[in-house]
């Protein structure tokens, strides 16, 4: 028999959060948007991500990112600076604060014909102009700046059309029902987080009647 699991979504995760919160309030006093509450969750996991990187750091000695966490954009190189003769693509967010490496965590192109290329040099934005007076390596060296994938090739040979995979951890999702990118173990931490800061936020009282026991004040009784 097949092993089937139900996937979870980042819609589904917002949607507990918001009945975790709503519960004993009327719905005319719960002013929280379910944006709001996907910015809560996404800043969460994105933290997540860099504190258990630099946890594995002190613990194991090495830097590293979680699998889970990772995914792979799929992207077409179809801009060029007309300046400079760079080309980039818009990635769908800022890489994480995390060393080059682990921020990118790699970046190729793919072709039908010849498959996967080598990976792309990823060098510091700040080491650009100091890496164009060097010997250039063959290849294609690549860099960031916010959201903006830069590129430039051996020779500046044309980038136009090709298509660019980049491999980097991220917190949000462009799709809000497509499976959450996170491991279960952290999916407790991420809602508790959320919770907490919403309820100190909105200063959100908590209905603690315990609505088992009777009225009174049984302690009372001679």
């Amino acid at each position: 028999m097949d092993a089937v699991t139900i996937p979870y979504s980042i819609k589904m995760m917002a949607q507990l959060v918001r009945r975790f919160l709503n519960n004993d309030f009327p719905n005319d006093a719960f002013s929280i948007s379910i944006n709001e509450i996907y910015l809560h969750i996404w800043q969460s996991v994105s933290d997540k991500i860099v504190k258990l990187a630099y946890v594995n750091a002190q613990v194991e000695g090495v830097l590293a990112v979680a699998e889970a966490f990772l995914v792979t954009y799929n992207l077409t190189v179809n801009q060029q600076d007309s300046g400079t003769g760079y080309w980039y693509v818009t990635l769908p967010q800022p890489p994480l604060s995390l060393p080059l490496g682990y921020s990118i965590n790699d970046a190729y192109f793919v072709d039908p014909k010849f498959g996967k290329s080598q990976s792309i040099w990823l060098i510091k934005a700040k080491r650009v102009a100091y890496r164009n007076d060097l010997p250039e390596p063959p290849g294609v060296r690549g860099w960031v700046e916010g959201n903006t994938f830069w590129m430039t090739a051996y020779n500046n040979i044309p980038l136009l059309n090709a298509n660019l995979r980049v491999q980097m951890p991220t917190g949000r999702s462009t799709d809000l029902d497509a499976p959450f990118n996170m491991p279960d173990d952290i999916v407790m931490q991420i809602f508790q987080e959320v919770v907490t800061k919403l309820s100190e936020r909105f200063k959100m009282p908590r209905d603690n009647v315990k609505d088992n026991e009777p009225a009174g004040n049984n302690a009372l009784k001679p």
